[in-house]
């Protein structure tokens, strides 16, 4: 049983509560996992590419390749980057899902953040803007033969600034019912944890939720993500049949050489053909037939191969998905059968340059709302005194820009005397300007007459 079913069941004694999540998207995310997964059961997966896995994987790159990002208190910082290491490692799946919830703790003297994939847990509810402000998340565990789910329910009131955490626990002896309520005492790791708590003066809701910069094609009145990959679900799915064909027409036109079973040598029993050691692919034998000319005996199979036909064809859908999920071409197709004009190339560039920087734009509105939950959480268990901390986020852009050729063309913007050389080290460097003056050799000029040459395009 599904998350979404189970909270169905407790919202269905409520007639005031809203919906969490439409069935159509429920059966969006299903699908979106499986493919994730590698076990979408329309497909066949011995021939499938694994694309929707390779897809949110590039986004991940694209995205998070250039990122430095830091938090302005020095010990929620260090809480931050160990979090963003484990990030880094499930950036992909919370693009390939649509979205992910971040929800911060108490560990000792550290805060840890939860990591919650989108079938785990649960949007109850929304402000004006589309953002989430209660949800419920999902812990399982098995002890014996007992299934034991915890319900962690997240409410923020946006009218007197309160946030209240409900958990219930529940037992069951199969992994598809809710069961029966239990306490949390008789949980072993649950038995800490408080039934219920609220904290005063809080400005919004103290878990942060990533959901992919799109409109939702599947339930429009929805504000949960789509996958990166959902507007091509079937191109994929074409991808993967192409692919099939592909391995069938390699397989299919294998040489061979069809003979007689009277032209092999017997083994030692004298029964079967002998055939040579390493070569049992290659000869394929039938039975012998009186009335077979000679020349007729010994017969080679070697039909035309269609690869060229065929691997333009595959190019062609790999194309068609890069444009529908936002990448360049040549991120998954050949880059060698594209884009034959400057131009051609910047616009394939440029729409991919703006689909990360959308994400990227969403992701650092999602950081910026797990500082301030880390933050609350530091305040109250007095683990740091800094108020109001800022988060600094800067991406990069060599998803739009080669950095070697923009180097070569400000280095020479220098040379010519139409840019200051401590702006090119403050671009190079991601510093300030005023740091660049003081990583400059003490001289008049930072390039010198003998250097010039060296920055000529």
């Amino acid at each position: 049983m599904r998350i979404f079913d189970f909270i169905a069941k407790l919202f269905s004694k409520s007639k005031t509560a809203e919906k969490p999540v439409s069935p159509e998207m429920q059966a969006a995310l299903e699908t979106w996992l499986t493919m994730y997964c590698h076990q979408d059961s329309t497909l066949n997966n011995n021939n499938s590419l694994d694309l929707p896995a390779a897809i949110s994987s590039e986004f991940a790159r694209l995205v998070m390749a250039e990122s430095d990002i830091h938090v302005s208190s020095p010990y929620l910082d260090k809480q931050f980057q160990k979090f963003l290491k484990r990030f880094l490692l499930k950036a992909d799946l919370a693009f390939a899902l649509g979205s992910m919830a971040f929800k911060p703790y108490v560990s000792g003297k550290k805060i840890l953040v939860d990591m919650i994939r989108a079938d785990r847990f649960a949007p109850t509810a929304f402000d004006s803007s589309g953002q989430a402000t209660a949800a419920v998340f999902l812990s399982r565990k098995v002890i014996g033969r007992t299934y034991y789910t915890r319900l962690e329910t997240h409410t923020f009131h946006a009218e007197n600034q309160t946030y209240t955490v409900e958990n219930k626990a529940y037992f069951s002896l199969s992994p598809d019912s809710l069961g029966t309520e239990c306490s949390l005492q008789s949980v072993s790791g649950w038995e800490n944890l408080q039934e219920i708590q609220t904290i005063k003066n809080i400005e919004k809701p103290l878990f942060a939720v990533y959901q992919n910069p799109a409109a939702n094609t599947v339930d429009m009145d929805s504000p949960v993500g789509l996958s990166c990959f959902a507007h091509a679900e079937e191109l994929i799915r074409e991808a993967n049949d192409q692919w099939a064909r592909i391995q069938w027409e390699f397989k299919g036109t294998e040489l061979a050489v069809d003979a007689r079973q009277d032209l092999f040598r017997r083994d030692e029993t004298g029964n079967r053909p002998d055939l040579p050691v390493g070569n049992k692919r290659l000869f394929r034998k039938y039975a012998i037939n009186p009335e077979d000319r000679l020349s007729d005996a010994l017969q080679t199979f070697s039909p035309n191969i269609r690869d060229v036909s065929l691997f333009n064809g595959l190019n062609h859908i790999l194309q068609r998905i890069e444009f529908n999920v936002g990448l360049a071409y040549g991120t998954l197709s050949n880059p060698t059968d594209i884009e034959k004009t400057a131009e051609e190339i910047k616009s394939s560039k440029q729409r991919s340059y703006v689909q990360v920087d959308k994400m990227q734009s969403a992701l650092q509105e999602t950081f910026e709302n797990l500082v301030y939950a880390m933050s609350v959480y530091a305040s109250l268990y007095e683990l740091d005194s800094g108020q109001n901390p800022e988060l600094s986020c800067t991406w990069g852009d060599s998803v739009l820009e080669d950095t070697d050729k923009e180097f070569q063309r400000r280095a020479q913007l220098v040379t010519m005397g139409a840019l200051r050389p401590e702006l090119l080290l403050a671009w190079y460097f991601a510093i300030s300007e005023q740091n660049a003056i003081g990583m400059m050799p003490q001289s008049d000029s930072l390039f010198g007459d003998e250097y010039a040459d060296s920055f000529t395009v």
